[in-house]
């Protein structure tokens, strides 16, 4: 019996039908983002030679530049108490401490930018990896935040934060049955972290029953 019965099948490379059901989420992450219209055009091309891409995903600038305020105000209001008032506010070089953030968010922004096709996904300027074969599907943390480590027959290696590739539900389905594959039918390498946060374990509920 193949060791994929029952999974999922891998979409038309083309079409992308049919298309893979949703995938596990990280518990804390409750609502994907919309995918700007205009995405398509910002987003990382398909690698030469693969098939088209199917979903993308790319942060908008103003959502950015957002998210670097707010850390600009936390480090301004750490800065108010710690210092028990506005005193410091006269040594210029604890601006730097301050005024890079929106500026740098919109940079981290630029490479948050992702694709993926049928059997491939691309992050940034990363470069890409076929997602039916990997080789090693690993989780690891970094932080508060937990790292998609990949790595396929051809040696290449991608890394990406969970909470970014799922911000995108479809393009995760799409990322997530090629990982389901490489690991249930290709026997890829697994750590924990990743049987428990990507449920690789279960391959039984993904049967149409």
């Amino acid at each position: 019996m193949s060791h994929t019965a029952g999974l999922p099948p891998k979409p038309d490379p083309h079409t992308g039908e049919p298309r893979p059901p949703r995938a596990p989420l990280e518990p804390e992450w409750k609502d994907a983002e919309n995918k700007r219209p205009d995405g398509a055009n910002k987003a990382p091309r398909a690698p030469e030679g693969e098939s088209p891409a199917l979903e993308w995903f790319c942060p908008s600038r103003g959502q950015s530049f957002s998210i670097g305020v707010t850390i600009s105000l936390v480090v301004l209001a750490f800065g108010v108490l710690r210092d028990g008032g506005l005193g410091w506010m006269t040594t210029w070089w604890l601006w730097l401490f301050v005024v890079p953030w929106p500026f740098v968010t919109l940079l981290a922004g630029r490479n948050t930018r992702m694709s993926a096709g049928a059997d491939w996904f691309r992050y940034g300027k990363k470069g890409f990896i076929r997602t039916y074969e990997l080789t090693s599907v690993k989780v690891t943390t970094e932080g508060a935040s937990r790292a998609l480590r990949l790595n396929d027959a051809e040696q290449r290696t991608l890394s990406v934060q969970l909470n970014d590739i799922q911000r995108n539900r479809e393009l995760w389905d799409l990322v997530y049955n090629g990982i389901l594959h490489s690991v249930r039918g290709n026997g890829a390498e697994t750590n924990k972290l990743a049987r428990t946060f990507l449920d690789l374990d279960n391959p039984l509920r993904f049967r149409g029953e």
